[in-house]
């Protein structure tokens, strides 16, 4: 079997956290262990959020559980310095085995916005360990001290400054925020930027694309690709799955990871 382990937050739509890991690894053919490191309970008539923090006792409880045989680790929402200083520790044992962090810095919800005291962790603590990192715009802002990031060359220089915290490559997501009608990615890897792009999609079945989107790189590194065609393929991967997304409200849905089922030609490269 190839096993890969995600550690995040339960999502209780199921769009994102480690629901949506889950299906994601399904679909790249990968068995999944899972650290649940909060719960996070939304109101769908309403999408209000709260978080509900796991102990930190039960978070070292299951990491102790977890195998060593691992092709790739992924990382999402932590919901505390507490447990992202845990999940530093478990990294450290673990040093040869490929990490995609997801640093979710910018949940509203979460306080992250102005707490410099947990981005300066993931920037010592998190980043240089992991093998790539996938911040959207505001992530990125945050990580790379940039006031704004408004076009592609903006995301060329936040990629190259969160680079330099030690993290192997970076994946900045252009998402909705840029003005036309195309969707840019900035990879950047300490060589040379990769632009990846794709045209928009203004369904709004977008809720669990980020975490979509790292989990599909996990899942296409645990399965042999490089880092560079892991992105390319997850690019894809959360296309379908907002293109196939459903709804919960006007406007406003899940990502479904299924959707590459419908993409045949790319699902077999799997």
């Amino acid at each position: 079997m190839k096993k890969v382990l995600t550690i995040a937050g339960s999502d209780s739509l199921s769009g994102g956290g480690l629901q949506a890991d889950l299906r994601t690894f399904s679909e790249y053919r990968l068995v999944a262990e899972n650290v649940v490191t909060c719960i996070v309970s939304v109101k769908p008539e309403t999408d209000k959020v709260s978080i509900q923090e796991v102990f930190p006792l039960n978070i070292e409880k299951q990491l102790m559980s977890i195998d060593n045989d691992l092709l790739a680790i992924k990382i999402g929402m932590l919901g505390s310095i507490e447990t992202g200083k845990l999940v530093a520790s478990f990294l450290k044992e673990r040093e040869n085995i490929p990490v995609v962090l997801d640093p979710v810095l910018a949940l509203k919800e979460s306080g992250f916005e102005s707490n410099q005291k947990i981005i300066d962790f993931f920037k010592q603590e998190l980043l240089p360990q992991a093998t790539i990192t996938t911040p959207n715009l505001k992530e990125a802002e945050l990580l790379s001290g940039m006031n704004s990031i408004n076009n592609l060359e903006d995301m060329k220089v936040a990629a190259v400054k969160i680079y330099q915290t030690g993290v192997k490559n970076v994946v900045i997501k252009g998402g909705q925020r840029l003005e036309g009608n195309i969707a840019y990615d900035v990879l950047y890897n300490g060589r040379e930027h990769v632009v990846l792009e794709q045209e928009k999609l203004f369904n709004g079945f977008n809720n669990g694309a980020g975490c979509t989107f790292a989990s599909a790189i996990c899942g296409g590194i645990a399965n042999g690709m490089s880092v560079e065609m892991a992105v390319k393929k997850a690019k894809i991967f959360v296309y379908e799955s907002i293109k196939y997304g459903i709804p919960f409200l006007p406007e406003l849905g899940n990502v479904y990871q299924g959707g590459i089922n419908r993409r045949n030609d790319v699902h077999n490269e799997y």
